[in-house]
């Protein structure tokens, strides 16, 4: 097994050695160093049993680095052996002495001993690794590693809502833009995903609708990503990724209460360094865009201000509602779980638990070995494929050209067919694949031939879902796929004729 962890790494943890040398080279201890000592690396990347690779140049940390300035910083990268890709890296502000000594008494006791972990929860900032000197390039290089979170935690909230039995529709919702239950706060990030969007198309970038497939290993996480039925396990990623950088220290408790959760939190989520939450990536593409901005040699830009207001209330909107969301659905007292005392204590066969068994990381790709097995809920994920892919290509023609008939498009698709299918699958014992599509979501040369791609698509899945019309769930918009195409149809007459008259 090969590994390039963008993490500190000590001899004896029962975890890989990580190291940025050749393979081999692991266990040859650097010229002057401790091999005692923990060491610094810029990555995080494995490849083995149940591991991928990581992808270049997706978002990548560097950990267990106390906040004790540039210098300080710096200097700890050069004697750890720290390999950057350009010789700057966003470090944000630079943390005064005060801020060290605020670290509290573990922290400062473990720094005398030279040693950098620290207890669960209380570990130091993790500062994300700056690719590109010009920052333009390094704001689209994030936007674009922004805009595959949102979707992949949009994708995620999604399956498991439709993982709840209906005595919990009130945890699950019923698709309205709030942060009380789990499909408000899907949407909440659909929303977050086309803000990002039209930021890569204001600043003259293509939109970026794909993704990781599951399970989804982005650098800024300790952990995979994967779609899986709602359960303590995956809310403690859910609470851990929104959270604020510092919510989930111990010495930001101030009652019982709040000891108690961060306890069940980091014993759900395993001991180790956390590198990063997902509001930190915002706030360093905030700090980027205002770099952006003072720069002499910047493209024309759009209004700065104003999108810099737009990130701070996505950042804030994860960091506050979201965060307060899942913290109440990992400790079981959202209202919606009603009188069930302990409710994620119940064994998963009992039928007060609050979600079906499903199967993690469904595919409905035939001959995947995790293809769905059940030949009518594998028909059914697959018409969910496709209207998923035609929502995704309605989408990137809407942020691409500006026009608004793709994002309605696109909502009709995703809250008619795809939202019936992904409630009833689970009954079935299956759930929502959200597969990735291999030709993308913009496969035309121009935006009329990837229209004419989506009709296809839906004309595809209109005959599919006639064939098996007796296997649909009851509340299935059959009509629908036809009424879209008829639409889509007339907005590529009406664009073709534009063209034609310029």
């Amino acid at each position: 097994m090969r590994t390039r962890l963008g993490r500190w790494v000590w001899p004896g943890s029962g975890r890989p050695r990580a190291t940025t040398e050749p393979r081999g080279a692991a266990d040859r201890p650097r010229p002057g160093s401790d091999p005692e000592q923990g060491r610094l690396v810029s990555t995080r990347e494995a490849t083995g049993p149940g591991r991928r690779a990581g992808r270049p140049g997706g978002v990548r940390v560097l950990e267990g680095v106390p906040e004790v300035g540039r210098r300080g910083f710096l200097q700890a990268a050069a004697v750890q052996g720290a390999s950057l890709p350009v010789a700057c890296v966003l470090l944000g502000r630079d943390a005064s002495a005060a801020a060290v000594a605020d670290a509290g008494p573990a922290a400062a006791a473990a720094r005398r001993k030279g040693a950098l972990r620290l207890p669960p929860g209380e570990a130091p900032a993790a500062t994300i690794v700056r690719d590109f000197a010009d920052p333009y390039l390094e704001l689209l290089r994030l936007l674009r590693e922004a805009a595959e979170i949102e979707h992949s935690l949009l994708v995620q909230y999604l399956y498991g809502a439709f993982s709840l039995k209906p005595a919990y529709e009130a945890v699950a919702g019923r698709g309205d833009p709030n942060a009380r239950d789990l499909l408000g706060v899907a949407i909440q990030e659909m929303q977050h995903l086309r803000a990002v969007n039209r930021l890569l198309v204001a600043l003259g970038a293509a939109p970026h609708l794909d993704r990781q497939d599951f399970p989804y290993e982005p650098d800024i996480y300790p952990f995979a990503l994967n779609l899986e039925p709602l359960g303590r396990a995956s809310l403690a990623k859910y609470v851990y990724t929104e959270a604020p950088g510092d919510a989930l220290h111990f010495r930001a408790a101030r009652t019982e209460d709040d000891l108690l959760f961060l306890q069940d939190l980091h014993e759900e989520l395993g001991d180790g360094v956390r590198p990063n939450h997902v509001g930190s990536l915002y706030g360093t593409v905030i700090e980027v865009l205002a770099e952006l901005g003072r720069s002499p040699a910047a493209p024309p830009l759009p209004d700065l201000e104003r999108w810099t207001g737009e990130l701070e209330r996505i950042k804030g909107e994860g960091e506050v509602d979201h965060f307060r969301l899942f913290r109440d659905l990992f400790t079981g007292r959202h209202e919606g779980f009603g009188a069930v005392p302990r409710v994620w204590r119940l064994d998963a066969d009992d039928p007060a638990y609050p979600a079906y068994r499903l199967p993690v990381n469904p595919t409905a790709y035939v001959g995947h070995p995790r293809q769905i097995e059940d030949p009518a809920a594998l028909t059914l994920a697959w018409l969910g494929n496709l209207h998923y892919w035609a929502a995704l290509a309605m989408l990137d023609y809407g942020y691409r050209d500006g026009r608004d008939a793709g994002a309605a498009a696109a909502q009709a698709c995703m809250l008619g067919p795809l939202w019936s299918l992904g409630r009833h699958l689970p009954r079935l014992g299956a759930g929502m694949p959200f597969d990735p599509l291999g030709v993308g979501y913009a496969p035309g040369r121009t935006g009329r031939d990837s229209l004419r791609f989506v009709v296809r698509l839906l004309r595809e899945a209109d005959r599919l879902a006639r064939s098996v019309e007796a296997d649909l769930p009851p509340d299935y918009p059959l009509e629908a796929d036809a009424e879209l195409v008829a639409e889509l149809e007339g907005e590529i007459a009406a664009t073709t004729y534009a063209s034609s008259t310029n």
